[in-house]
């Protein structure tokens, strides 16, 4: 336990000053206790390789010794070598989620541990120094709120903390969510800064246009068909510039009409942040959709697809807008469509069966 109040770094919460990182290192490496930000809630970081750590932050807290302190890691690929094992349906939330506010409660050796990636340029910077794992809990006594800001968690912890990293006011202000990955079906432990039902819900397929009334709804009924009535997926889509509501057009209708599909009642939605999280696949129809899905979302990286990867005709190439034209041309991108969907079924069929993940 520190003697003294602890020395309170302020810190840029976007380009983290290398020499405050090297501080908090420091601290850490010597067994003690150091107070950072993260995008839900700040937290009290030890360093796990150091004999205590657990013993030592749950002292701080004054709860139970015997209640587990969660490990932040800076990507999964660091959960995974620390041991921690995903199950397909984990692995499909920590591609969805990560980083962000979710706590993946894992199997790990002969016992479990609690995992979360952040989504926070300073615990980042500080994982990477750190060999990309620590063990880190709100930074609060135990049964009182959550520190939202750098003097909160200072006002909690006082001088059982050596350093403390102040980036400004967390974003949340809530703590994440846990979910319990340890057995055959995923459990919600916490409900935090994701909602349960969100968690919990069916996998889902995002496909993404411009405007949301041509390209895209017809990719959305033509994969529905090709993944039949009792498919798990829910299919929806969206567009990156377009207004809520709007029909769409007369021609990507008949198009579709022709194939015994009925689009006539679907109504174009604008791509937002709640769409692209609900998302475990995002399939776009142009190079440039996939720039600006990821400019506005660049957590959703390792999510984005685009759809002509998938097809046996014009691999790699963009799927291109047929507004305004004719009949005819509004028929030839449908068909362009459809020839990519046998391939993005599999791809999607893999990601459930976690051949993706185990291939990454």
């Amino acid at each position: 336990m520190a003697d003294a109040d602890p020395r309170v770094i302020s810190i840029d919460a976007a380009r983290p000053d290398p020499s405050a990182i090297r501080q908090a290192v420091q601290a850490l490496r010597d067994g003690a206790l150091v107070v950072i930000p993260t995008e839900t809630v700040y937290g009290m970081a030890a360093d796990p390789r150091v004999a205590g750590a657990e013993e030592r932050i749950c002292a701080a807290k004054e709860r139970d010794r015997g209640k587990p302190v969660p490990l932040l890691a800076s990507h999964l690929a660091a959960v995974e070598r620390y041991g921690g094992v995903l199950s397909a349906a984990a692995r499909r939330l920590a591609r969805r989620y990560w980083p962000g506010p979710l706590t993946l409660v894992l199997p790990c050796g002969q016992g479990t541990e609690g995992f979360r990636v952040p989504d926070h340029a300073v615990p980042q910077a500080l994982l990477k120094a750190m060999g990309g794992i620590l063990r880190v809990t709100s930074a609060n006594r135990s049964g009182e709120p959550a520190a939202r800001d750098a003097r909160s968690a200072v006002a909690a912890l006082g001088t059982r903390v050596r350093l403390v990293l102040d980036a400004g006011p967390s974003g949340a202000g809530r703590e994440s969510t846990v979910v319990d990955a340890t057995g055959e079906s995923l459990r919600v432990r916490r409900e935090g800064a994701i909602p349960a039902e969100q968690v919990l819900g069916r996998p889902t397929v995002l496909l993404v246009c411009t405007g949301n009334v041509c390209r895209s709804p017809m990719a959305e009924f033509l994969l529905r068909r090709w993944l039949g009535p009792d498919s798990s997926w829910d299919v929806i889509s969206a567009g990156v510039s377009t207004f809520d509501g709007l029909p769409p057009s007369e021609e990507a209708v008949t198009a579709l009409q022709e194939k015994g599909m009925d689009a006539a009642g679907h109504r174009s939605r604008f791509l937002n942040e709640a769409l692209v999280d609900s998302a475990d696949a995002i399939v776009v129809m142009t190079r440039n959709h996939r720039r600006m899905v990821l400019d506005r979302f660049p957590r959703a990286r390792e999510r984005v697809v685009l759809l002509n990867e998938f097809s046996p005709l014009r691999k790699g190439e963009d799927v291109e807008d047929p507004i305004g034209m004719s009949q005819d041309v509004y028929r030839a991108c449908r068909d362009e469509m459809d020839a990519a969907m046998p391939d993005l079924v599999l791809y999607l069929h893999e990601l459930l069966t976690d051949k993706r993940g185990s291939q990454r």
